[in-house]
């Protein structure tokens, strides 16, 4: 019992440290130096872990705002799309498809009064020649701005899209069926930039045997405790004991950057791996929001049977397993479709995306404590394999 106290307060700790730390959006200063931190917080559970290094291009964001009449709405740019120039444009505002020079969309995961969850049709709207910018009402489950994640960063497409609060749904719905006036500035620079992955190893009894890799993200667009905190603590947590452990086969731990940015990081840790998916025994994969509503998934019928055996006996209820074929996060589903074994596991939060997702008690650090625990136990497990 005193062990399982003092992991929950480590783990409340540990997320109240990486939510101080700012926005984790890739390539910023925030970002670079929670990097070194979490190398200072493995090298403390006695694992060396090293920094490395990939470059981009990210988007500092300068003016970006929504102009009616003495009202100005502040906002957030899709990071793949198009940017206006610096002095912005002017013109209607208007419903998509009508000729005004501003478009009034929805992205997110809500409905309302502008339509359903619009992701496919927002894509399309997107590439639209009948706006010349467009305004996205950015909804969750919760009031705030959803950010979108960027899948074509490396190549942006579209029109200049600002995000905005889901609390100016009502009123711009107003301005758009009136085709009010409007002033629109979606300014941003590319700046040259770097970001780091974090990885390093535990070594095991025989070093030629396939390897074992726990992952998770680190990045995301605001302080991401429950997002992005979560599953960092889970993440260490499983080398705090595989440090002490003596696994058959060597463990490798990575913490991906630019998991909003099309998966940058992952793809640079494997560019640098070439072989690593074909040659590794299994990964294992923290995804969001760990300590929510749970959903696993397992690449084949073992290792999902294996996991939610393990769950189970953690206290992890209620988990929710996918049907087969379906794998939970978006690096886990890459390294699947290279042919990889993974074992994933993800949560739910009514703060996803928001810039509300702060540490509060609300955050369940024993949910997580009991996620952290039965993924150890599945390392240990297949580490011993």
């Amino acid at each position: 019992m005193a062990q399982r106290v003092e992991q929950i307060q480590r783990i409340s700790k540990m997320i109240q440290e990486f939510d101080a730390q700012g926005w984790h959006r890739t390539g910023t200063t925030a970002d670079q130096e929670s990097a070194k931190w979490l190398v200072n917080m493995g090298q403390h559970l006695g694992v060396d872990l090293t920094l490395e290094r990939f470059h981009l291009n990210r988007v500092a964001p300068r003016e970006c705002y929504l102009e009616v009449g003495e009202r100005i709405i502040q906002g957030l740019p899709i990071f793949d799309g198009g940017f206006t120039a610096p002095e912005g444009i002017s013109g209607s505002i208007g419903f998509i498809g009508s000729s005004a020079q501003i478009g009034l969309d929805r992205v997110g995961r809500a409905s309302g009064p502008l339509g359903a969850e619009p992701n496919v049709e927002f894509q399309k709207n997107r590439r639209s020649k009948q706006h010349e910018a467009l305004v996205a009402v950015a909804s969750g489950e919760s009031p705030g701005l959803m950010a979108s994640n960027a899948p074509d960063f490396c190549q942006p497409f579209g029109l200049p899209v600002l995000q905005v609060s889901s609390e100016e749904e009502e009123w711009l719905t107003n301005q758009a069926l009136n085709n009010s006036l409007a002033h629109l500035v979606i300014s941003a620079n590319r700046v040259d930039s770097e970001s780091f992955n974090v990885t390093g190893s535990v070594a095991g009894r025989n070093s030629e045997a396939p390897p074992l890799i726990v992952m998770t993200p680190r990045s995301g667009w605001w302080q991401c405790a429950s997002e992005r905190g979560s599953g960092l603590a889970c993440w260490l947590e499983v080398m705090r004991t595989m440090s002490r452990s003596r696994p058959y086969r060597d463990i490798i731990f990575v913490a991906t950057s630019a998991h909003e940015l099309g998966l940058l990081g992952l793809d640079d840790f494997l560019e640098r791996r070439p072989s690593l998916v074909q040659k590794s025994h299994a990964w294992l994969h923290f995804g969001a929001d760990i300590g929510g509503e749970t959903r696993f998934s397992g690449t084949d019928g073992e290792l999902q049977s294996q996991t939610s055996t393990i769950l189970s006996a953690a206290g992890v209820t209620p988990a929710t397993p996918t049907p087969p074929g379906i794998t939970v996060g978006a690096e886990s589903q890459v390294v699947a479709r290279a042919g990889g074994r993974v074992a994933a596991i993800v949560g739910h939060s009514p703060l996803f995306h928001l810039e509300t997702d702060r540490w509060t008690e609300e955050i369940d650090a024993d949910a997580i404590s009991r996620v952290s625990t039965a993924f150890t136990n599945l390392a240990l497990q297949i580490s011993r394999e």
